[in-house]
């Protein structure tokens, strides 16, 4: 974990496997640490139950005094192609930091990621001095950064298009064509590995999510009926965020992922959503004009770490 003195344990600490009980104190944690994800129980819950197998990922937390102060989760990257990808995550209750339990919790993930052959990782967080200083002491480094942003939906315009294409709901649209789109379009998203191996039955599954909300996520399509651009979106009460948006490479500068995203944006708004989060790496400056253009505010930076295992 790299060259630095760490607390020990409290006593009677213990790391675990999560169990189906676990979730609701799970979501509470993992939203702590971000209050701009957007998530449900059912949607924790659908994920755990339907992402790939040969991820091998894990879930663990840290139990203490019968209470969990801490989760954490680690397993292969199954979007690349790249060897030895992996992908890490732990948090931890405020009120229990600096008692080594992140500790405890990051040597159990680094360990099953080597046991997978794993030879690198990378985790996304919500920037924190506190967690930024954590993560570099244990030889994690920054690789990718963008600023995490906010707007009200209720004030956005109504979408528009070129002639030749409309908006519909995702909802309408046959997943398989939302999928040919988006693996195309996330060739070109930023990343520290290419997301080249995005594979269909893994794209179904995620396409069921409850969080999703596929009447309001969009899909502009042609007069063929090709998805040329999309804008996804989850919603989880009065809070949305921001799923992929993007348009393949010869639809571009016509305004489409505009269009997709005021429809997506409308759509939330009609659910109740006072607030939509998003963030796009600092290279993506298309997606960050046109998020400037709707309305969008900085309220904090995401930040993807990575190092070596």
């Amino acid at each position: 974990m790299g060259q630095l003195s760490a607390p020990s344990p409290p006593r009677g600490l213990v790391i675990r496997e999560a169990e189906e009980q676990d979730l609701d104190r799970v979501a509470v944690l993992l939203q702590a640490a971000d209050d701009a994800r957007v998530m449900s129980v059912d949607g924790l819950r659908h994920r755990r139950k339907t992402r790939p197998e040969r991820g091998r990922m894990i879930d663990i937390v840290a139990e203490l005094d019968g209470l969990v102060v801490g989760t954490g989760g680690a397993g292969l990257n199954t979007d690349t192609t790249t060897a030895g990808a992996g992908r890490a995550f732990l948090t931890v209750d405020v009120e229990h930091r600096r008692q080594g339990i992140g500790d405890a919790l990051g040597a159990t993930l680094v360990d099953h990621l080597r046991s997978l052959g794993a030879t690198k990782a990378t985790s996304l967080i919500r920037w924190a001095e506190e967690g930024e200083r954590w993560a570099l002491a244990r030889g994690w480094s920054r690789l990718l950064t963008g600023p995490l942003i906010a707007v009200d939906p209720r004030g956005i315009p109504e979408p528009s298009t070129r002639p030749g294409f409309r908006c519909v709901a995702m909802r309408d649209v046959a997943p398989e064509d939302a999928y040919t789109a988006i693996t195309a379009a996330a060739i070109d998203e930023p990343s520290p590995v290419p997301n080249d191996d995005i594979r269909l039955e893994d794209f179904l599954q995620e396409w069921n999510d409850p969080d999703f909300d596929l009447g309001a996520s969009t899909a502009v399509v042609d007069e063929t009926g090709r998805v040329a651009a999309f804008a996804f979106i989850a919603v989880v009460g009065d809070r949305a965020q921001h799923g992929f948006t993007g348009t393949l490479r010869e639809y571009r500068d016509r305004g489409l992922a505009t269009a997709a995203k005021r429809a997506a944006l409308r759509g939330a708004a009609a659910r109740g959503v006072t607030r939509v989060t998003t963030s796009n790496a600092e290279e993506n400056e298309a997606m960050r004009a046109i998020n400037a253009k709707l309305g969008f505010q900085q309220i904090g930076e995401h930040v993807i770490l990575g190092r070596d295992l």
